[in-house]
Parts: structure tokens; sequence; C-alpha cells
């Protein structure tokens, strides 16, 4: 069997893409020596900071009649702070709507075998915000957030 792993997260892409403000998606966790490179991963085309990255972080699996994998992903995603635009407020707004967003969605690829959705906690949304706050890198004030995301995958054999 192969692994549905880069489909997934190609949908996750996709789909945290469509969302209004999220700026710019990386669907995979990026990394730079200096804070500096870092933030240049999220500087959007007007030149602000604005900008998601995605990671998987778990994937247990169960067995109930046939096996489940449940890959647990997290979305996190910045924005530089600008005090007198009141980013902070529109950057809560976005994390709702990527909650949003998931809560309704349907896989994208025709004849997949996975869902969002947490199989092992059915009455949970798929995403959760888990943090919000606001952190320095480098020299550059941001929102952050985090979001987990649950997919919850039929292994066929």
């Amino acid at each position: 069997m192969a692994s549905n792993y880069l489909a997934i997260a190609a949908d996750i892409k996709t789909k945290l893409t469509a969302v209004s403000g999220i700026g710019l998606v990386h669907d995979y966790e990026r990394w730079a020596a200096e804070w500096s490179k870092f933030i240049e991963f999220f500087r959007d085309p007007t030149g602000k900071i604005n900008g998601s990255e995605i990671t998987r972080v778990a994937v247990p699996e169960r067995f109930e009649g046939v096996f489940f994998r449940h890959h647990h992903f997290r979305v996190k995603s910045y924005r530089g702070v600008n005090d007198a635009q009141a980013t902070g407020k529109a950057f809560q707004v976005m994390a709702d709507d990527v909650c949003d967003a998931f809560r309704v969605a349907e896989p994208g690829t025709a004849g997949v075998t996975w869902r969002y959705g947490d199989g092992a906690n059915p009455d949970n949304s798929p995403a959760q915000i888990v943090l919000i706050d606001d952190r320095m890198f480098g020299s550059v004030l941001c929102h952050c957030s985090e979001i987990a995301l649950v997919v919850t995958e039929r292994i066929i054999t």
C-alpha cells in the first residue's frame, strides 16, 4: 500500500490557500538557521509577513475490523503585527475561518480513503485552535497560531 501522506498534505494546502487572508502556504515545515531567513519564507508579495506551514506531528493507527490511520497535522500561521491596522483582530478571524473550512471539508481527490475528522474522537471538529499568541522572530513581532487538524484514513491492504 502506498502512503497517502503527500496527497493529504496537498489537499490541506489547497483548502488553506482558499481561506481569505491566509497568505503564503507551505506544505511542509520551514527551517532556517537565522531568524531573518526564516521570516522571509512567510513574506508575501506586498512585503508583509503573512503565511502558514503544515507539518504532520503524529500518526497513530487503530484496528476496528479494518485499520485506520489518524494523521495529526499542525498548521502554524504567522502574520506581522501592525497595531494601527488592528492585525490581531483579522488574525483571530483567519484562525476561525481555517477551522470553518475544515469542519465541512471533503477530500479533494476522487476515490480517496480518508476524511477530515478524528475517527478516534468523532464528536470533535477536525480542526482545533490550540494556540494563539504573539512572538518575536528576530526583530519582527508576529501573531502566531497553531491549529491541530486530524485526518482519518482507512487503510486498504
